[in-house]
């Protein structure tokens, strides 16, 4: 990771109460191995989380996606993203001033290059047991690093630079918290607009679980069949009353390890949410195998491929369907309706 600019501004606000201070950096925090080992824990925080993507909300009354726009297209120096945070704090402190629950907290912002990526990040840290950041003169320095939990990292945000660039979307995601309140003046300030797809999301959990490495199965030894992994996630998904996939859930029960997915949409850069609704038709792709093609509809179960249902080896055009359900069935519908 390439940090090039880090900054460092104090929101402090007592729950339950509307009275705020804002308490700015007039410099950036000097790129060292101790601020760059913070950069690293909330990095690692981040991801440990369930984060969503999404898009900015651009509509005209929307504060911080014109701000962000604004520094993106300036020449990005050091003061220009001193100026860019100071206004984006500024705007969160009059937010906050309307919301009970809130509380105030560090705000980091941080400007850096990971695996040929730019992004732009956003922490909001909670005091840890023995300062963490300290007060000098216009700036903070760290005291002393610490391994920053959920409960620490109260929201992030990351913008994928990048991605925004070159006009893809989900180019902003966040992490989703418990606290409601909190989510919500958040995502609010950064301006999220949440894209559904629980479709493409299915969809792209199919081809991610072709590529990641499959588990061992501890009775054989051996690493399951990749129609056994889908089977065993298919049955997962369809057992959750909720009708959603959590990531580190699926990773923790399959594979046995609940960062596995997670690190591997991250190395890849595939944008789905760490927990979502699936798709019920998409899911089906799980175990069955679906063909339209040619006027002929056809669906089987995937365990069914080769068996019940096989290409003959004489002739590649030619479908072989070994079944006598099936072929008592097709018999009755050409006598009694064709």
């Amino acid at each position: 990771m390439i940090i090039s600019k880090i900054i460092v501004h104090e929101l402090r606000k007592e729950q339950g109460r509307a009275a705020t201070s804002l308490i700015t950096s007039k410099e950036l925090m000097p790129v060292d191995d101790e601020s760059t080992e913070l950069v690293n824990a909330l990095l690692k925080s981040y991801q440990g989380d369930k984060i969503l993507y999404a898009e900015f909300d651009n509509e005209e009354k929307k504060y911080f996606p014109k701000r962000f726009e604004s520094y993106r297209q300036s020449q990005k120096k050091n003061q220009e993203f001193i100026d860019f945070s100071v206004d984006a704090v500024s705007n969160l402190e009059t937010i906050i001033k309307a919301k009970t629950l809130a509380k105030g907290g560090y705000l980091v912002f941080a400007e850096y290059q990971l695996n040929d990526t730019e992004f732009i990040s956003i922490f909001l840290i909670r005091d840890t047991e023995g300062k963490l950041l300290q007060r000098v003169e216009t700036s903070f320095e760290v005291k002393r690093i610490e391994y920053l939990d959920t409960n620490h990292l109260a929201m992030a945000c990351r913008v994928n630079e990048s991605k925004l660039k070159s006009g893809e979307s989900n180019y902003l995601s966040f992490i989703k918290q418990r606290q409601q309140e909190v989510s919500e003046y958040f995502t609010d300030w950064i301006s999220a607009k949440q894209l559904e797809s629980s479709t493409e999301y299915t969809r792209a959990l199919y081809h991610i679980l072709n590529d990641i490495p499959a588990p061992i199965n501890p009775e054989t030894k051996k690493s399951y069949s990749i129609d056994e992994v889908r089977n065993m996630v298919y049955e997962t998904a369809r057992s959750n009353a909720q009708q959603s996939i959590n990531l580190q859930s699926l990773g923790e029960q399959i594979y046995g390890d609940a960062s596995v997915i997670s690190k591997y949409t991250e190395e890849k850069q595939i944008s789905i949410d760490t927990e979502f609704r699936y798709d019920k038709n998409a899911l089906k792709k799980f175990v069955q195998i679906s063909v339209n093609s040619d006027g002929i509809n056809l669906k089987f179960s995937r365990s069914d491929s080769g068996i019940k249902v096989r290409l003959s080896e004489e002739n590649p055009d030619i479908v072989l369907i070994e079944s006598a359900q099936f072929a008592a069935a097709l018999k009755d519908q050409i006598k009694n309706h064709g």
